[in-house]
């Protein structure tokens, strides 16, 4: 019994070294796992911001009072904020927006001084970036209206808890460190088996000693060992680079990233098995990191989805394993206090998994 074990190990061990000397002495594959990390870090760490660092505004004012020009005063002396057009009209101000010259713009009626009513229009063709421009100018407004009226009748206190600047990129960042894995476990993993059928070395594969259980293995520890590592990479450059506070244990978040790979890996073998061309794999895998990220919760709120969508979203793996990231990252909380989203990821493994190692028993051609 121990020898056979001790073969079947070495079996897979043979199995994985091969694995990764092919990705590894692949140019094109070389590729594939630096240039991710690479311009993932510098789309979400530097372009991928909630926050708006200029916004053009256009500014019409029919009124000649104190409180307005404090008011315009105190928006212009705000960085983010740049007059793009000093309107004497309506209309000026309607062809600044209608031109995409100026985000938002205001409107002063004459009677300003007795309504004291600000007319806000915003170019909402990107709704995200109008809505935070009117909570800038909003804020504005209520700054002034307390320094000049002093009436306040409710007090607001804000602060953010885990993220106390509210940075996008610390949710963004950590959160793409397993989006990053998603990515990288999916192509390999749907390329392995594709890959041979077009090289020829499939047949060959399949009459080694090696068992389908011990193939499978082979197949699906590299892709995870190299999505690990690089999902550690990015967590680094969060860290050391960017400057994200990292309040859990790393050992936490390692076993993390492993778990939800081994989640991840069952699918793309799948996919590798039944289709025919690394073409083929690689339109599929596409499709599939798309979904998964786009319903994760990553980049939209999940909260702002209909609820017949919530569906997808609760049986797509990424939204639990991101979930846990910035629970273990951001919050500082321990492995077994994540092990209620940990659960879900272990139950796509074993399923993914079997139906991989099913489809890898049935279809050999």
């Amino acid at each position: 019994m121990i020898t056979f074990i001790y073969l079947s190990f070495l079996r897979i061990v043979g199995l994985i070294k091969k694995e990764l000397l092919t990705v590894l002495m692949d140019p094109n594959s070389r590729v594939i796992l630096i240039a991710p990390v690479i311009v993932q870090c510098i789309l979400f760490g530097y372009g991928v911001s909630y926050q708006l660092e200029h916004v053009p505004i256009a500014i019409y004012s029919e009124s000649k009072d104190k409180v307005s020009y404090e008011l315009i005063r105190e928006i212009l002396n705000t960085p983010r904020f740049e007059l793009t057009d000093n309107c004497h009209s309506v209309k000026c101000l309607q062809d600044s927006i209608d031109s995409e010259k100026s985000l938002i713009a205001l409107y002063l009626a004459s009677d300003f001084k007795y309504r004291h009513q600000v007319n806000v229009i915003t170019d909402a063709r990107n709704t995200a970036s109008a809505n935070t421009a009117l909570s800038y100018v909003s804020s504005i407004v209520d700054k002034v209206n307390q320094r000049i009226f002093g009436k306040s009748a409710i007090s607001l206190n804000s602060r953010f808890l885990f993220n106390e600047n509210n940075y996008t990129r610390y949710t963004i960042l950590v959160g793409m460190s397993l989006a990053l894995s998603v990515i990288q476990v999916l192509l390999l993993s749907a390329l392995s088996v594709s890959r041979e059928k077009e090289e020829g070395t499939y047949d060959m594969m399949i009459m080694t000693p090696a068992r389908p259980v011990e193939m499978l293995l082979g197949k699906a520890i590299p892709p995870i060992i190299i999505a690990t590592v690089q999902s550690l990479i990015l967590v680094a450059i969060s860290y050391f680079y960017f400057d994200i506070p990292m309040r859990g244990s790393i050992v936490s978040i390692f076993l993390l990233i492993v778990i939800f790979s081994f989640g991840i890996v069952g699918l793309g073998l799948a996919i590798s098995t039944i289709c025919k061309t690394t073409m083929q794999s690689l339109i599929s895998a596409f499709c599939l990191c798309l979904i998964l990220i786009m319903s994760s919760g990553l980049i939209t709120a999940a909260d702002g989805m209909p609820k017949w969508f919530l569906t997808v979203t609760y049986v797509n793996p990424l939204y639990y394993g991101i979930n846990a990231m910035w629970q273990l990252y951001l919050q500082g909380k321990s492995f077994f206090e994540v092990i209620y989203l940990l659960l879900p990821l272990c139950g796509v493994g074993v399923v993914s998994m079997s139906i991989a190692s099913y489809l890898f028993r049935n279809k050999l051609d």
